[in-house]
């Protein structure tokens, strides 16, 4: 892969093109400290810490992968806009389970109880993820879950004996890219967990 900056329309052609396009155009952005650090330094920001900012910027290109895939993005903004975008609103996400009793917004909203039936929806999902994240391997679903318990990579190592947090790291996104993987190959699967 080229070192040169690739434009918006170059990145949004590999993204939404074959699989080795795809991978490629993720594997740039990836390395890229600049994007990399704008995530971070948002999350940093705003009451999260280095392994937040990860965390936050691996989400934050799961969802911006799919939503260009699946056409969400609308050119409306660059896409490093819109990436920043995506991770402020993961963030928010996150800020807002990590401490239910305060309010964290954009625009002030008044907080509403879950109905039983959103309740139940929830529930549902939760199962098909878990049967979902079975059909990855046990492996990748326990790193799965460690990490989605806000474990940090280095126990995640400690877990499972890898040399280090970094190879935990890479092992945790390999994980992410094969749940993806499962779900690209199984819409009826992403529809129940949606």
């Amino acid at each position: 892969m080229s070192k040169n900056q690739l434009s918006d329309d170059q990145l949004l052609k590999m993204i939404t093109g074959n699989e080795t396009e795809r991978d490629e155009a993720m594997r740039y952005i990836f390395h890229s400290q600049e994007w990399q650090n704008m995530i971070k330094y948002y999350v940093l920001q705003h009451k999260g810490n280095e392994q937040d900012g990860e965390d936050a910027f691996q989400e934050t290109m799961i969802l911006f992968d799919r939503n260009l895939r699946l056409g969400v993005f609308k050119g409306q903004s660059s896409l490093k806009t819109y990436f920043m975008a995506i991770a402020k609103w993961h963030w928010l996400g996150q800020l807002r389970k990590k401490h239910p009793q305060q309010e964290f917004s954009v625009q002030q909203h008044e907080t509403q109880e879950e109905s039983v039936e959103v309740q139940l929806i929830n529930s549902e999902k939760k199962n098909f993820l878990t049967k979902a994240l079975e059909q990855i391997g046990e492996r990748c679903k326990n790193i799965l879950e460690l990490y989605k318990l806000h474990y940090s990579m280095q126990e995640i190592a400690d877990q499972f004996a890898f040399s280090s947090a970094d190879m935990a790291k890479k092992e945790a996104y390999r994980c992410r890219m094969k749940l993806r993987d499962f779900f690209e190959n199984n819409p009826e699967w992403l529809n129940r967990v949606k």
